[in-house]
């Protein structure tokens, strides 16, 4: 697994030796012109650009949509508890991920609840393993001030006193199907961000 303060050090790291080496005299018997080229001015040394492999790109790019589909889905499951899981909500969500949503719409819709409004996402794509078992980390700061629990019946906010509104989140993401899907998704109530 390789973290993006790593990847962006390794980068630097190969793109200043190859600076260096592009830098060396490979003729041991080069010896310096005897004629000299003025310059009008001298050129600024610009630091290389770090690149990122296209294939992570890729998976990242791919992660996050799959991040954003487990929250779309999410939000309009638990709009609406009493409808049931759509069709294909699970194209995209797996495991953990799946159980536990399947679950929340279940306990909502038990209890008279639904949820009225959005949450407001950020994610980002914490670490990439590619390969054989490929795995991904997201990070994220959900503010869910405008997602509100709320009695089915009444339309009265059902939301708890003192919980934070703004909390971190973490989920997984894996390889299954040649898709990126989400596998597990945990949110610290505990964790304001």
């Amino acid at each position: 697994m390789v973290s993006r303060p790593l990847l962006h050090r390794l980068v630097l790291l190969i793109c200043g030796a190859l600076l260096l080496a592009s830098c060396t005299s490979t003729d041991p018997e080069a010896t310096p012109s005897a004629t000299t080229t003025a310059s009008a001015s001298p050129s600024p040394t610009s630091s290389p650009t770090p690149t990122v492999d296209p294939a992570v790109e890729e998976a990242t790019a791919a992660i996050l949509d799959a991040y954003r589909t487990y929250w779309s889905v999410s939000v309009a499951a638990l709009a609406d508890p009493s409808a049931g899981l759509p069709a294909d909500f699970d194209r995209l969500i797996v495991d953990k991920a799946r159980a536990s949503l399947a679950e929340s719409v279940i306990r909502l819709d038990q209890q008279g609840l639904v949820m009225t409004g959005e949450p407001v996402i950020d994610p980002e794509v914490d670490s990439v393993t590619l390969g054989e078992q490929p795995e991904a980390h997201v990070i994220d700061c959900v503010d869910s001030t405008n997602w509100i629990p709320t009695f089915r019946d009444t339309g009265d906010p059902a939301a708890s006193e003192g919980q934070n509104a703004v909390v971190e989140v973490e989920a997984w993401a894996t390889v299954f199907d040649d898709r990126w899907v989400i596998r597990e998704v945990e949110v610290h109530r505990d964790r304001p961000c």
